[in-house]
């Protein structure tokens, strides 16, 4: 007796080259040497089977399992305009076409993005969100009336401009062009847990001054058995040291021991908990 078995089921069955039905399947068989043909769809497997009298002979059969499909890419969408329109957009080295520009299809993260019109090129770094518009606005030749104002921003840390939840422009932008009139905007850093919001008046061709408050978050600092401790170069004192005031964000703190050498450590200060941190210098 032969059973052949396929997992998922459903499998066609071919002994000797003649169709004897689809897995799962029991079939008694002469005894001495068969062709057993397992078969579905592209899938195919073939085995020599010796069948002895009196004996039961069990198969399991399973095909290599399909590569996973590829998981989507999640894409957003990327404005840009430029006073005056007409100019030319490049992200990423491919040319997209003349402003104003709605491009619907960039994956989600840094794209880095060439305005270029007769005389003058803008070159900028937007970040695109999954779901999400990220907006880009330039001024145009320096001869033609200015119709946008802006505003800049020094941050310690990567800030999203946002204006009724879509993206304008971050802080690595040198200036973020807005039309003129009153914008309610947020300032947006999640991964330090940071936002903030403003009331800021734009007026064409004028600069608008922007001020966000980065708040303070305490810092307790141990080493083992103790250390001199520098915090962005600046030191601030011998360990242990209790509510040490920084700014959130990321700071690099140095242990120093007269023997025991120095460790080195980025403190990444957020606004969702209070940063602790101890080493031990005798360890390597």
């Amino acid at each position: 007796m032969h059973r052949a078995k396929r997992h998922p089921p459903g499998a066609e069955v071919r002994i000797d080259n003649a169709v004897r039905g689809t897995t799962p399947l029991t079939l008694d068989l002469a005894e001495g040497r068969h062709s057993l043909v397992v078969q579905h769809g592209p899938n195919s497997k073939q085995l020599n089977v010796e069948i002895a009298a009196n004996a039961t002979n069990s198969y399991h059969i399973e095909w290599a399992a399909a590569a996973p499909l590829a998981a989507p890419l999640q894409t957003g969408s990327l404005s840009v305009v430029s006073d005056p329109p007409g100019s030319a957009v490049t992200v990423d080295g491919s040319a997209r076409g003349p402003t104003p520009l709605t491009i619907r299809d960039p994956t989600a993260g840094r794209h880095e993005v060439l305005v270029k019109s007769s005389d003058t090129t803008y070159q900028r770094v937007v970040e695109v969100e999954a779901g999400a518009t990220a907006s880009l606005v330039v001024g145009g030749a320096p001869s033609a009336t200015p119709s946008w104002g802006w505003i800049s921003l020094d941050t310690p840390f990567l800030v999203q401009v946002q204006e009724a939840g879509r993206v304008v422009g971050t802080s690595e932008i040198e200036r973020i062009m807005l039309p003129p009139g009153t914008h309610e905007l947020d300032f947006v850093a999640a991964p330090f847990g940071f936002r903030q919001s403003s009331e800021v008046r734009i007026s064409a061709g004028r600069g608008a001054p922007v001020s966000l408050t980065i708040p303070r978050i305490a810092m307790n600092i141990n080493a083992l058995p103790w250390a001199e401790t520098f915090v962005d170069g600046t030191r601030i004192g011998d360990t242990p040291l209790a509510n040490v005031m920084e700014t959130i964000g990321e700071h690099a703190i140095v242990f120093r021991h007269p023997q025991l050498g120095e460790k080195r450590h980025v403190a990444r200060l957020t606004m969702r908990d209070t940063f602790r941190i101890s080493v031990d210098m005798r360890t390597k």
